[in-house]
């Protein structure tokens, strides 16, 4: 009895201790677009990483972090079957296609 609550210990502390890996998209098309109206949409590439629930988006020119705990808070996030956008209420909207192909339809 001792012996399998030390067992079960043991594998519960390696749990969590373990590395916690990010899941990450390289080389992704990202499409910015200001809620201003009076600015041009922005395609680039970018790289797209996921960590426990956050996510980040950098690219040569733009780098953005997403924090979960900040989600319905300062940032909507949309979860479609070909992309993920965040949109930060009447700044911007950021797209992430990871495909690398932009949808026709993404109901923006």
């Amino acid at each position: 009895m001792i012996q399998t609550q030390l067992t079960a210990a043991a594998l519960i502390l390696a749990s969590l201790t373990a590395p916690v890996k990010a899941d990450t998209v390289r080389n992704v098309l990202c499409e910015l677009t200001r809620l201003d109206k009076n600015s041009p949409i922005e395609d680039f590439k970018c790289d797209f990483t996921q960590l426990q629930g956050n996510a980040y988006i950098s690219s040569n020119r733009w780098s953005f972090a997403f924090p979960a705990v900040e989600q319905g808070k300062t940032y909507q996030r949309q979860n479609g079957d070909d992309f993920v956008r965040f949109i930060r209420e009447g700044k911007y909207a950021l797209s992430i296609y990871q495909s690398g192909v932009k949808t026709l339809k993404t109901g923006f």
